[in-house]
């Protein structure tokens, strides 16, 4: 057997254990030394390949990919500093528990610390930021390596699946010469499976559990982020029980289109929690946690402050999720679990009805708000009331995704919002909204600043390699317009310099640059009309605004919202 087939051999196995284990898409960035991966992926009719070009931008659309279809999605790129450009979506991929097989081609041994070109040290390069990395051995012809290869390339689909899903890592050295036989046929698809048992509740625990539930006076439950597959079981659950639900934009509760849950939905929270007097007469007694870390601050606060006597946090990891540190009970298993414990609606029940009719009122405020301000909270306000049923919504971190969190209202849209919230950082998001869109195939919106949009330009280059759609709106205060909210604000020495930073760049040119439908937004009735119509390829709707008078009107809303408290019927 010649040195050729053999490597053909090796990567048509690699390629035949994911795909028999349900792995499809593979998102590649060229490079001489993944050649052999390539030449493999794109003969493959079993695979869905992207390309783009710039690792960095590949890592989040493969992120997004994976976010949307919550299955694994592959990373293929060359040997050296391109691996490297890859760490920020594997960063984000861990935190916010989202499954990525990065497979990085390598030098072999020989060449590795010598000085050879493009090498750099692959082995374990991102720590322990992958969930396991395995330095693959080199294609050869001895008879065990094909076996080793398939039987340790299931364990890596399995390891990113396993609860808390999350990347891993495949460095594969290849020698040259480079190029595989595809006169060899990838070998035929065999639907396999690997099975991760429900973890179900004993008797006894569900007893204790229900009678914990059944005896709050005042329970709460705070849902954030969590996986779109847990929702039937999640819904089930909180109708059932009765209890205010205070729901993240990512929970995407605030859009379900059931209506015994709708009437529970608590979307106002944030700005209702701002106000301190309202603390005594709303604090509970018991808490469920449902999913990742809610986006707002003032909630964490409020719970502190409240220090319920009951928390119950439901993880399907042991590394649950709670940087406030008031878990009293701990549920590490499905969510579905919720459903066998035997809760009703407490008739009793001392707070639901004072937070129900004080989200009321702050709806109508936040309705007033929308229709008299013009700042960059009302341009918000103006987008999500006219987003298409069951349109996908992809938020910014920053500003964005707060002004989401204060203006969303609970409404039976399906509308489907996400955000890269594992470590909130404004890097790639462009890419990862456009993988969501691919893997999700339905109309997408991104709300983006003009320094997100900025960073993740390059995430443009995505639509020159495949079909690429959606609206991208970009809120453009000219700088960092979170900071006019903070501390640092108070400082005018250096602020601009350090925390401002203007650029004065506007958007016409890039979209330009890339054949792009380009609208500056004059109006809020402007943006709406924009919205109503039906958009092909991509296209920028660029809105103007001013950070000083954004900041006014923001805190204004809050003083109103304040206000109420005052005047509601506690």
């Amino acid at each position: 057997m010649t040195y050729k087939e053999t490597l053909t051999r090796y990567v048509r196995t690699f390629l035949s254990a994911l795909k028999d284990y349900g792995v499809e898409q593979v998102v590649v960035s060229p490079g001489s030394r993944s050649t052999p991966l390539a030449y493999g992926v794109v003969s493959d009719p079993d695979f869905k390949v992207s390309i783009q070009v710039d690792e960095r931008s590949a890592g989040f659309f493969a992120l997004g990919l994976a976010k949307a279809s919550e299955k694994p999605v592959v990373l293929v790129c060359t040997s050296g500093s391109a691996a490297a450009n890859y760490f920020p979506a594997i960063v984000e991929a861990y935190y916010a528990r989202i499954p990525l097989i990065v497979v990085t081609a390598d030098r072999p041994h020989e060449l590795r610390q010598v000085g050879a070109p493009q090498t750099i040290d692959q082995v374990k390069l991102y720590g322990d930021h992958v969930k396991w990395t395995f330095d693959y051995p080199l294609a050869d012809s001895y008879e065990a390596t094909e076996p080793f290869v398939y039987q340790q390339t299931v364990r890596v689909v399995a390891e990113s699946m396993q609860a808390p899903r999350g990347p891993v890592h495949v460095n594969m050295p290849f020698r040259e010469p480079l190029l595989i036989d595809l006169e060899i046929k990838p070998r035929q698809k065999a639907s396999k499976t690997i099975r991760y048992p429900e973890q179900r509740l004993s008797e006894r625990d569900r007893e204790e559990l229900t009678s914990l539930i059944n005896g709050a006076k005042g329970g709460i439950v705070v849902v954030g982020e969590f996986t779109t597959s847990d929702r039937a079981a999640v819904e089930v659950f909180l109708t059932r029980l009765g209890w205010p639900v205070l729901c993240d934009p990512l929970s995407n509760l605030r859009t379900t289109k059931n209506n015994s849950l709708q009437q529970l939905l608590i979307e106002n929270y944030d700005g209702m929690l701002k106000n301190k007097d309202c603390y005594a007469a709303l604090k509970p007694d018991a808490v469920i946690r449902i999913g990742a870390q809610p986006v707002s601050k003032f909630l964490g606060i409020f719970l502190k402050e409240s220090a319920p006597s009951l928390v119950i946090s439901v993880d399907p990891a042991a590394r649950f999720r709670d940087s406030l540190g008031l878990t009293t009970d701990l549920v590490v298993g499905d969510i579905a679990a919720l459903q066998e414990l035997k809760v009703a609606p407490d008739s009793e029940h001392q707070t639901v009805a004072s937070w129900i009719r004080w989200n009321q009122q702050v709806r109508k405020l936040i309705t007033n708000y929308r229709e008299q301000q013009s700042d960059e909270g009302a341009y918000v306000a103006t987008l999500l009331e006219h987003l298409p049923e069951e349109s996908l919504l992809f938020a910014s971190s920053s500003m964005p995704i707060r002004d989401v969190d204060t203006f969303l209202q609970a409404k039976a849209t399906g509308v489907h919002v996400l955000a890269n919230r594992g470590t909130n950082g404004i890097d790639g998001v462009a890419s990862t909204a456009f993988g969501v869109q691919k893997a999700a195939q339905r109309p997408l919106v991104l709300l983006i600043g003009d320094l997100a949009m900025l960073h993740d330009a390059n995430a443009l280059l995505l639509s020159r390699y495949q079909e690429i759609s959606g609206t991208i709106v970009v809120m453009n205060n000219d700088g960092g317009g979170i900071f006019s909210y903070l501390p640092q604000a108070t400082i005018p020495e250096h602020y601009e310099t350090l925390f401002g930073t203007a650029s004065g760049l506007k958007f016409d040119k890039l979209a330009e640059m890339y054949g792009l439908s380009y609208t500056a937004v004059t109006s809020k009735e402007h943006l709406a009309e924009l919205m109503k119509q039906p958009t092909s390829g991509l296209r920028i709707l660029e809105i103007s605004t001013h950070r000083p008078t954004n900041t006014e009107a923001h805190r204004e809303l809050w003083k109103q919202v304040a206000e109420s408290w005052n005047s509601h019927d506690k």
